[in-house]
């Protein structure tokens, strides 16, 4: 699948423009305020590459999924080389389809399906998951650089912190540990052997944690703790 990995640095290097220090924290309140079926609206115009689509829009569509369902779930990269391997990227479109159809949102499955459309020369596909990929790290991104605790990326799930690293980021990680502003600081080494520290927010996916084994049935529900200067 080179020709692929080779096709989305270019499409990335093209369209991830910098939000320079006009970070913004994602409204979580009122991501929360929205109710299932805003929500879903949304969701809806995602889906239809809806271009009308603001930054806080796209920040709901993405951390809402926290609140509304939609949850990402991890992409098993071993499964996708043994699929290539027997049914080649037929078979890998098969796969990415049904981990979509019940986690739409999730970064790898989305690079991964625009990357095998490109494969097998489906423009439209590609056009598509790639628009739906590059708008959500668009919402990621304009949380913050990783370059600090203050401005550190919000993810919704541990899978996405890997997905940017490795595909975005193309860094090498060494080291991780949970700081006490609650994020996650990975020791990393860029592509010309610079080591340097990245972060990622991790607040939300700490609570989403502790409800999972909460006994307490009550909605999930979310405050955000915002980390001294």
């Amino acid at each position: 699948m080179k020709r692929g990995f080779l096709f989305i640095i270019t499409c990335l290097l093209c369209s991830i423009t910098a939000l320079a220090e006009n970070f913004a924290c994602p409204d979580y309140e009122s991501i929360q305020a929205l109710g299932q079926k805003r929500y879903d609206v949304l969701i809806e115009r995602f889906q239809a590459q809806d271009t009308t689509l603001s930054i806080t829009e796209l920040q709901a569509i993405y951390y809402g999924s926290a609140f509304y369902g939609n949850p990402s779930r991890g992409l098993n990269y071993r499964r996708v080389n043994a699929i290539y391997e027997a049914n080649g990227h037929e078979g890998v479109l098969v796969y990415v389809d049904s981990l979509l159809s019940s986690s739409p949102l999730n970064l790898g499955a989305l690079r991964m399906r625009f990357i095998a459309a490109f494969n097998v020369n489906d423009t439209i596909a590609t056009h598509k998951y790639f628009w739906l990929y590059d708008k959500l790290l668009d919402a990621i991104y304009a949380t913050g650089d990783a370059l600090s605790e203050q401005t550190a990326l919000h993810v919704v799930c541990i899978d996405d912190e890997y997905t940017i690293m490795n595909y975005v980021m193309k860094v090498e990680m060494e080291n991780q540990k949970l700081t006490s502003t609650m994020c996650d600081m990975f020791d990393v080494t860029t592509k010309n052997g610079k080591k340097t520290q990245v972060y990622f927010d991790v607040q939300l996916i700490l609570a989403l944690e502790n409800q999972m084994f909460s006994t307490d049935k009550k909605p999930f529900t979310f405050k955000y703790m915002k980390a001294k200067k």
